[in-house]
């Protein structure tokens, strides 16, 4: 992307997870606000289940961002804060964000658009994928000289430490303070617990794993299980079965994004079936379409991708 000449009027765009909103996020907030009229803030993975990799949903954090801005002087109405579903796919996700774009321009008028954030890793190499808008990058912002604010490390204190970390504004050190008294908090520090265990007996394993994933539907139903265990507890989950590399099985869709699952590595080899699966239960199709939040990591996009698969071969 070209450098940015900071036009006027222009709407500045902040991708990201915020997971939990840090210093150097809103660093980054009060930069783009100074140097642009308007500020739209994509919250990402809005459409996937808490879990110790997403713990807090995106009005959660929305409300976040908005009461550390107002703490710091900042008026809100410059500020939106857009929800940003994960598709696991880069043309679909960047879809998301043009039509965000689009939305907010045909409320605030026609102006220039700049992209902020840094380049952290991998994560945000997205802040290359939109030549069409103008490059306006903030320094990233340190922990006290250590190195780059890094919103894991905060979840590790919190979910494996029991700890409110430091670097983040006051409400949202008095948001954290009361969800570690929480029963959700509860339950995802022992999913992190349990993520961390099973990384460490990982550790060393090929990657990625391979799994099979069974599919049966009908017009109206599709039959799913439940997640037992501490990664996952209760949500709905396409039942899973270990792979050995190199056989997979026939006339499988896969599915073999990295960020796809957040404790290994995985790739998702989908069969459809010609009955239900053991241990699964009929689920209303539409309801079960209706909550994403409620399926294990990405299988509501999965069941959404081969649903639209199947239509497009009808």
């Amino acid at each position: 992307m070209p450098p940015a000449s900071r036009p006027p009027g222009a709407l500045a765009v902040y991708i990201g997870r915020f997971q939990p909103p840090h210093d150097a996020h809103l660093h980054t907030i009060q930069a783009a606000l100074d140097r642009h009229a308007h500020l739209l803030v994509l919250t990402g993975s809005a459409n996937l289940a808490r879990s110790a990799h997403n713990p807090w949903t995106a009005p959660e954090r929305a409300r976040l961002i908005r009461a550390a801005l107002r703490e710091a002087g900042h008026d809100p109405r410059r500020l939106s804060v857009h929800p940003l579903p994960d598709e696991f796919d880069a043309a679909r996700w960047a879809a998301h964000v043009q039509a965000a774009v689009a939305a907010a321009l045909d409320r605030l008028g026609p102006r220039p658009v700049v992209l902020t954030g840094f380049e952290k890793d991998a994560s945000s190499s997205y802040l290359r994928w939109f030549p069409q808008w103008q490059a306006d990058p903030v320094p990233p912002r340190t922990a006290d000289g250590t190195g780059v604010l890094n919103a894991t490390d905060l979840r590790a204190a919190l979910l494996g430490r029991g700890e409110v970390p430091p670097h983040v504004p006051p409400a949202v050190q008095a948001f954290l303070r009361d969800f570690l008294r929480s029963r959700t908090a509860a339950r995802l520090s022992a999913e992190y617990h349990a993520v961390q265990a099973t990384r460490a007996s990982l550790s060393g394993t090929p990657t990625p794993r391979h799994e099979r994933l069974d599919l049966h539907t009908d017009p109206h139903t599709v039959w799913l299980a439940r997640r037992d265990g501490l990664i996952g507890r209760g949500l709905w989950t396409l039942p899973a079965t270990p792979l050995l590399p190199g056989d997979p099985p026939a006339q499988a869709t896969v599915f073999a994004h990295p960020a796809r699952s957040p404790v290994w590595p995985t790739t998702a080899h989908v069969v459809r079936v010609a009955a239900p699966p053991p241990g699964t239960r009929p689920v209303p199709l539409a309801a079960a379409l209706a909550r994403p939040h409620a399926f294990f990591e990405d299988h509501h996009v999965i069941l959404c991708r081969m649903l639209e698969a199947g239509r497009s071969r009808a």
